[in-house]
């Protein structure tokens, strides 16, 4: 039986975009810094000085202060393209963009106008903490707390998952009343009783520089609220999430990366002919699942349906090009050991509960429940 070569298809012909070749250039540059940025485990300038060369940061920004407001499928498709350049830098880019989508969901308030202009003008840097409201629990330190205090908030607690903390200027973040009710905040990393703890030892991914930040009676005037308080204010329109859809444009970019790289060895390798067709069709539905989901269409799957799809695929990809790839594989300096670290990441990184015991239980061969 013969087979048709199958391939990804070109971006442009998924959805066009008019920086296609700017973004073609983009995703060049970043693949030849990401290994480097990979082994110095140290944050990692030069990846983002080149998403600001290229005008990454507007693609988030709102049009009131000189950004572009990329629609979502736009800024899905882009997040994909930067992900197949370089992991690190698309997830601290995607932290640094959910900052900066709370912000702007609360431009009217000053202070938030204000951090928009700054981060325009790249004089600032955002991230998000708000894994204590949604994911994360916290084991032996107290979760981020707020109790009224004159004309603002005393904040204590812990925020355990922040991405480049260390360079940040604001992070917006979540804590809890005494009633139960939350609030959102964005809040200056120079406030006294802040704290940013030494980066994570993590398995992949060590430049992002997530860490821990500690607050210890910080105080947070009203100016700084962003949201809340509210029963669940994460529940809310346009709320700081991290996950979702953007997570798994993310995996779907390096599982692209990874499939690329698989079937350059087709030519040497009769025996990958088959496994690259079926994984490039895996991939285009997956990719077909992401953009009906952002586009709301009938019968799309759920979020967590293209998380999980994603995810799999993710992993099926990358291990398929490091078992090709044999022991050259496993090389530090080779992508393929990077990539599949790095595609372990999508296991535990804003993985709702739903999708983790879905793969829990894919992966020891259990019928889905």
């Amino acid at each position: 039986m013969t087979h048709e070569p199958t391939t990804v298809p070109a971006w442009s012909d998924l959805r066009h975009d008019p920086a296609d070749g700017r973004l073609a250039d983009l995703t060049a540059r970043l693949a030849a810094l990401d290994g480097p940025a990979d082994e110095a485990g140290v944050w990692p300038a030069e990846l983002w000085s080149t998403l600001v060369e290229y005008g990454v940061p507007l693609w988030a920004l709102p049009t009131a202060v000189g950004g572009e407001a990329c629609d979502r499928l736009r800024i899905l498709q882009r997040y994909a393209r930067v992900a197949e350049g370089s992991m690190t830098a698309a997830f601290i880019l995607s932290q640094h963009d959910a900052g900066v989508r709370r912000l702007a969901a609360a431009i009217e308030r000053h202070s938030a106008h204000s951090w928009l202009e700054m981060i325009k003008a790249d004089e600032a840097f955002a991230t998000v903490g708000i894994s204590q409201l949604t994911t994360s629990r916290r084991l032996g330190a107290n979760p981020l707390t707020a109790v009224r205090e004159g004309h603002g908030y005393r904040i204590d607690g812990a925020m355990p998952w922040v991405t480049a903390a260390e360079m940040a200027d604001v992070v917006v973040t979540g804590a809890v009343l005494d009633d139960g009710r939350q609030i959102l905040v964005a809040l200056p990393t120079d406030r006294p009783g802040l704290e940013v703890r030494e980066p994570f030892p993590l398995a992949a991914l060590q430049s992002s520089c997530t860490s821990e930040i500690v607050c210890d009676g910080v105080h947070a005037e009203d100016a700084f609220l962003l949201a809340g308080p509210a029963d669940d204010v994460m529940s809310h329109p346009n709320a700081a999430g991290t996950g979702g859809l953007e997570t798994s444009a993310l995996a779907l970019g390096q599982a692209r990366a990874a499939l690329a790289a698989l079937e350059g060895e087709r030519p040497k390798r009769a025996d990958l002919a088959e496994p690259v067709e079926a994984l490039s069709a895996a991939w285009r539905d997956a990719w077909e699942s992401l953009t009906a989901a952002a586009a709301e269409m009938p019968g799309a799957p759920t979020s967590a349906q293209v998380r999980a799809q994603a995810n799999a695929l993710v992993l099926r990809v990358t291990q398929a090009y490091l078992t090709a790839r044999r022991g050259s594989g496993f090389l530090r300096t080779e992508p393929a050991q990077r990539w599949a670290r790095q595609a372990l990441f999508f296991l535990v990184w804003s993985c709702p509960s739903p999708v983790a015991q879905a793969t829990i239980r894919d992966l020891a061969g259990v019928c889905p429940a």
